[in-house]
């Protein structure tokens, strides 16, 4: 079970840059909502480190993250209690592969498929990269809940989206702490440094 919630979590993860304001300074003032939400839309070269948590109706795992993302291309670490020895996961359009500690490597072909072929169902991985930037995905309608400028909750694909706190970079609100639900399954993501190409 641990093995398929490593993929599990590996797989929802997929589908020059700014760091940080250093915690002395001042933040720029917040852009408004109209003006980030283009520029984190389109944005395609980010890296996030931080922790995830995956909450089922049967078990909790957590581990450390690290997502990079540089256009197409991703590769993705997963590290701690939820991944024992580590998994590393690193893809584009061409195919997925996951090399988990311990474990021979696995291929596919999408995302969706490695999902499909080890857990039984899907999930709208694709949409994900959108999510943890703090903006629909686009092509699938979605419904918002705004508060005082800062996105407060997305639904979309079925799925229910809860952003709980945001980091100003350079007057852009990127998320730091999000989950992602539906059903039995929680995800929480917590974001401790962001650097992003806006």
């Amino acid at each position: 079970m641990r093995l398929r919630l490593l993929i599990l979590a590996a797989v929802l993860l997929l589908s020059g840059c700014t760091g940080l304001t250093p915690k002395d300074q001042v933040a720029p003032t917040e852009r408004p909502w109209e003006e980030q939400y283009p520029a984190l839309l389109a944005a395609d070269s980010w890296q996030l480190k931080g922790k995830i948590a995956i909450r089922t109706a049967r078990e909790n795992n957590n581990a450390s993250l690290f997502w990079q993302q540089l256009q197409q291309h991703y590769q993705i670490e997963l590290t701690g209690p939820l991944g024992q020895g580590g998994a590393r996961i690193e893809g584009d359009d061409d195919g997925i592969t996951i090399d988990i500690a311990g474990e021979e490597p696995l291929w596919a072909a999408t995302p969706e498929q490695l999902m499909e072929q080890t857990l039984g169902w899907q999930f709208p991985v694709r949409d994900l990269p959108y999510w943890i930037r703090g903006v629909p995905a686009p092509g699938h309608p979605f419904e918002l809940s705004m508060k005082q400028q800062h996105l407060q909750k997305l639904q979309q694909n079925n799925w229910e989206i809860n952003y709980l706190r945001f980091t100003n970079q350079n007057g852009y609100m990127l998320p730091e702490k999000l989950t992602i639900s539906r059903n039995d399954l929680r995800l929480t993501i917590i974001a401790k440094e962001w650097q992003i190409q806006l």
